[in-house]
């Protein structure tokens, strides 16, 4: 009778572990998604040209969710710039910030569109962490909480 009740609470605390390692997958292949899509704005950012959906397509293999997103970004790129500018100092130009800082505000902004601005200045407040220098990710937060409360509503 002891070896059922133990065999039990085993089968519970493996089914605990596949789903806590299936929660962990899907949230790694979130992050990198989000990560990819910065570079390829972070790409347009650096050599200050326009998002060009067309010729990310043509050099590399993109999914159709991924198109998508860069599609509305780059309809709306002007529109996203003009909301992160509301938010920083006016005697600062926009093109003076870090093209990878750039890149994550914008992609930021296109998230607080669909999702929670928690967990999207999370994110990239997070992402920023990792791969911006300096404090930038305090920036970051600064940007998209304001964003976030005065523009989005949220």
């Amino acid at each position: 009778m002891e070896e059922i009740i133990k065999t039990e609470k085993t089968e519970k605390e493996i089914k605990k572990l596949k789903a806590e390692d299936e929660k962990i997958k899907f949230l790694l292949k979130k992050y990198h998604n989000r990560v990819r899509i910065i570079n390829f704005i972070y790409q347009s950012e650096l050599f200050n040209a326009p998002l060009s959906t067309k010729e990310i397509f043509a050099d590399n293999d993109l999914e159709n969710w991924e198109v998508n997103v860069l599609n509305l970004i780059e309809q709306k790129y002007d529109l996203l710039v003009n909301i992160a500018k509301k938010f920083i100092d006016p005697d600062w130009e926009w093109n003076r910030i870090n093209p990878l800082t750039r890149a994550i505000i914008i992609y930021g902004e296109y998230e607080l569109l669909v999702n929670d601005p928690k967990v999207v200045i999370n994110e990239m407040v997070n992402i920023s962490k990792i791969f911006s220098p300096n404090n930038d990710y305090k920036f970051i937060n600064k940007v998209l909480d304001l964003a976030s409360k005065k523009v989005f509503n949220k």
